[in-house]
């Protein structure tokens, strides 16, 4: 049977979710179960030394991260395949990003965000079910840094293309929405790629490349965020009155985003200043992030409130739902 959804860049945003709940799944058998140095593989767990309870919880979410490694893998190529044929359509993507209003070209960085997440899945829950790949970490790094490097190139060249669209005359940005952060969303996936590289290569100019890198992306995807944030709470504000239906799950891109600017500089503070690493200062910044992050949730659950009870549940699909996962 031949899917009938037409092809949008936010389509990426199923393959970036998908990666996100096999790396959840990931993280929690990494810091729950002891193992040696490195990320933990499925050779480091010894389930027959291991009490029933502890099994009952493990294979599941091992079961989850399998499943969800394999999405993210499949949905990948498919939507790739798909942005090739559409990138072909003649006058496809010249339309696409001339469309400005209500910042409705933005879904364009999804596609970057989502290439960023399945290199982090290749290195976690992929690694974990591939004991070469777990073993030989380290011959990853140069290709990981190449691959980071394209990354942040492409989300470069997007953000100067399609800002220029955002801030052409004619365009009434009073009329955006929170989709329009999907660029700083962006910039956080790749700033957790490259802030990956530094925490893991143990090549001193692969971490200063890496380090250097990421730091930039940092600084340039905290502008963004920073002054996109202001102008939508302001403008949001000012007007009284939320946005369009369809666009309102868009709210909870602050907390992805909160959780991707936070570690990432908690690793790059760890690198630049080692013997500090994991102290106080250092720690807050997590801690902070997260904090904002559950902060917003709970107010994003309480704006749009009505939405969700009255709305949502019958509502047709809309891309900006994703923000949710």
């Amino acid at each position: 049977m031949k899917l009938s959804i037409k092809f949008h860049p936010l389509l990426f945003q199923a393959s970036l979710a998908a990666g996100g709940v096999a790396l959840m799944a990931f993280n929690y058998l990494h810091f729950a179960i002891p193992h040696g140095k490195g990320p933990i593989a499925l050779h480091d767990i010894s389930w027959g030394s291991m009490s029933r309870p502890h099994v009952a919880l493990y294979v599941p979410l091992v079961l989850v991260m399998l499943a969800f490694t394999l999405l993210n893998f499949g949905l990948t190529a498919y939507f790739l395949h798909r942005l090739v044929k559409w990138l072909r359509e003649p006058g496809a993507y010249t339309a696409f990003r001339s469309n400005a209003q209500a910042n409705q070209n933005a879904g364009i960085f999804a596609i970057v965000g989502s290439l960023s997440m399945t290199v982090n899945v290749v290195w976690a829950p992929f690694s974990f079910f591939v004991p070469q790949m777990s073993s030989h970490m380290q011959a990853m790094m140069l290709p990981s840094l190449i691959i980071f490097a394209l990354l942040l190139t492409a989300l470069i060249v997007l953000e100067v293309t399609f800002g220029r669209t955002w801030f052409a005359p004619g365009i009434d940005r009073t009329k955006f929405n929170f989709v329009w952060l999907l660029d700083a969303f962006a910039f956080g996936l790749v700033a957790l790629t490259g802030s990956g590289i530094v925490a893991m290569a143990k090549n001193d100019l692969v971490v200063e490349m890496a380090g250097a890198a990421t730091l930039f992306t940092l600084g340039v995807g905290g502008v963004i965020l920073l002054y996109k944030v202001g102008y939508l709470t302001f403008h949001h504000f000012k007007a009284g009155q939320l946005p369009a239906h369809p666009v309102m799950p868009g709210f909870f891109l602050i907390v992805p985003i909160a959780c991707l600017f936070g570690l990432s500089a908690y690793r790059i503070a760890g690198y630049l200043e080692p013997a500090a690493a994991g102290s106080g200062p250092h720690s807050t910044l997590i801690a902070a992030s997260y904090v904002l992050a559950v902060v917003w949730g709970l107010g994003a659950i309480y704006v749009i409130r009505d939405y969700l009870t009255s709305y949502f549940v019958k509502s047709p699909f809309a891309p900006a739902q994703w923000g949710f996962v």
